[in-house]
């Protein structure tokens, strides 16, 4: 197994993952136009947090085997507005790519994301997999999502799914029975619905903004 290239850039980056090789890229507060190259049997692991930014990512798949994991979770709050607009393009023929972006929207924050897989006719046996759900924790707070399959290929494997909602009432109620106040089971509910794709590291940037946003 090749080892794992590790880099944190915050502002967008022009990068090729050469053949064979491995990439995981963290990041917070990113920004910027980031384009991904990602050659034969290469994979692009990425997560990204977003507080407030515009980001444009934008990956090809050159090679068979080639794929990427793209996690993103983003942060809105009152003057704090993100935007995240993502490409994947399957150039090659057996090239696999999953995205799941989350996100949470407290006071008048306000998001976008716009998200497209291309697979064009000669990229057969491809798979792509783009999932979107968001938390409103306020009835000011508004996001938009324009998931988008751009397939031409006919033996392929592609999903999208969006979900916007409030947090869980049943789940807080049951929290506050157990004598949890109201912003600590927020608090609790959005730790759990973003820990899937969070690293453990990143956990407490969560709780920080969680408290400015009581």
């Amino acid at each position: 197994m090749p080892a794992i290239d590790k880099i944190d850039a915050r502002t967008g980056i022009d990068l090729r993952v050469a053949a064979g090789c491995q990439t995981r890229h963290e990041a917070v507060d990113v920004e910027g136009n980031y384009v991904i190259a990602v050659e034969e049997g290469a994979r692009y692991e990425a997560f990204f947090l977003m507080r407030g930014q515009k980001a444009q990512i934008r990956v090809d798949l050159l090679g068979k085997n080639a794929s990427c994991d793209l996690k993103v979770v983003y942060l809105s709050g009152s003057g704090a507005d993100n935007i995240l607009l993502t490409d994947i393009r399957h150039v090659h023929p057996e090239t696999f790519s999953d995205q799941t972006v989350k996100g949470v929207l407290a006071g008048t924050g306000q998001a976008r994301f716009d998200g497209v897989i291309r697979i064009p006719f000669d990229s057969q046996k491809c798979e792509g997999n783009q999932n979107h759900r968001a938390v409103l924790l306020s009835k000011d707070a508004f996001v938009t999502c324009t998931p988008e399959l751009e397939i031409y290929a006919d033996d392929v494997k592609c999903a999208h799914g969006s979900a916007i909602g409030a947090l869980n009432e049943e789940q807080l109620f049951y929290l506050k029975t157990r004598g949890i106040p109201q912003a600590e089971a927020q608090k609790m509910l959005i730790q759990g619905f973003l820990s899937e794709i969070m690293p453990a590291d990143k956990i407490k940037l969560i709780e920080n903004w969680m408290d400015a946003h009581e």
